[in-house]
C-alpha cells in the first residue's frame, strides 16, 4: 500500500490527525493509489485492476466511490487543489506586506510539489488535456490560480509591484516549479539534480524569487 500523500502531512503539521472511517480510509487508499498510477503511465494507460489490487480490493469497489475513471481522475484533480489551496492560505496567514505573501505562496507551492511530486506530473498532464468529466474543461487549478493572481493584483494596486499582467509571471513561476520537480531527468546525464535535495530546492527557491523581483520591478 501507498504511504501518505507527504504534502498531507504538511498541511496538517500541528492539528491533531483526523480519524477516518473504513469508507473514508478506502477511498483515500484508492486515491493515493490512483494518484502514482495516472502520475506514472497517465489516464489512458491506468487500469483499475491495478489500482484495485494496490489497494487490496476488487474493482468493483472503485465504482462505490468513484463513477468512473474519469472521475476518478477528476477527482484526484480536486484532491490536489484543495490540498495546495489550504496549504497555501496557511502560510499566508498574518502576512500582509504583497512581497512576503508573493515569496511565501511561490514557497508553499514548491514546498508541495516538491513533497507530492506525482501532483506536479498530474498537473502537467491536466494542462495539456483539460477535458473533464462529461467533456466539461477542468478547473482543477482555478482557486490556486485565483490566490497566486490576488496577490500580484494586490501588489500592483499598492504600488509595490510594477504594473506587469499577473498572466505572465503565474505561468513563468509556476510552471518553472512544475518542471523542476517533473525534469531532472529530461536534462541529460551530465546535468543530474535531486529536486527534493533540501540544497537544491533552497538555491531554486533563489532564482524563483529573483526572477519574480525582476519581472516585479519590486518597490
Amino acid at each position: 500500500m501507498s504511504q501518505p500523500m507527504q504534502s498531507d502531512k504538511l498541511a496538517s503539521a500541528g492539528s491533531a490527525p483526523r480519524k477516518l472511517s473504513k469508507g473514508q480510509a478506502t477511498r483515500r487508499n484508492i486515491l493515493e493509489a490512483a494518484e502514482i498510477s495516472f502520475a506514472e503511465v497517465g489516464f489512458d494507460a491506468a487500469r483499475l485492476d491495478m489500482i484495485a489490487e494496490e489497494v487490496g480490493i476488487k474493482q468493483a469497489a472503485i465504482f462505490y466511490h468513484f463513477p468512473s475513471k474519469r472521475n476518478l481522475f477528476d477527482e484526484l484533480n480536486r484532491d490536489i487543489q484543495a490540498s495546495l489551496v489550504h496549504l497555501t492560505k496557511v502560510r499566508l496567514e498574518g502576512a500582509t506586506d504583497p512581497w512576503e505573501r508573493l515569496m511565501l505562496l511561490v514557497e508553499v507551492w514548491l514546498d508541495f510539489m516538491v513533497a507530492r511530486p506525482t501532483a506536479a506530473r498530474l498537473i502537467l498532464r491536466a494542462c495539456a488535456d483539460a477535458t473533464g468529466a462529461d467533456g466539461e474543461k477542468g478547473q482543477y487549478s482555478t482557486d490556486a490560480l485565483h490566490l497566486f493572481r490576488a496577490v500580484i493584483a494586490d501588489g500592483i494596486a499598492s504600488g509595490r509591484f510594477g504594473d506587469v499582467s499577473s498572466m505572465y509571471l503565474v505561468n513563468l513561476l509556476s510552471g518553472s516549479i512544475l518542471h523542476y520537480v517533473c525534469n531532472p531527468g529530461q536534462l541529460g546525464s551530465d546535468r543530474p539534480y535531486r529536486p527534493d535535495d533540501p540544497a537544491e530546492v533552497a538555491m531554486f527557491k533563489t532564482v524563483l524569487r529573483k526572477t519574480a523581483r525582476a519581472v516585479l520591478d519590486v518597490q
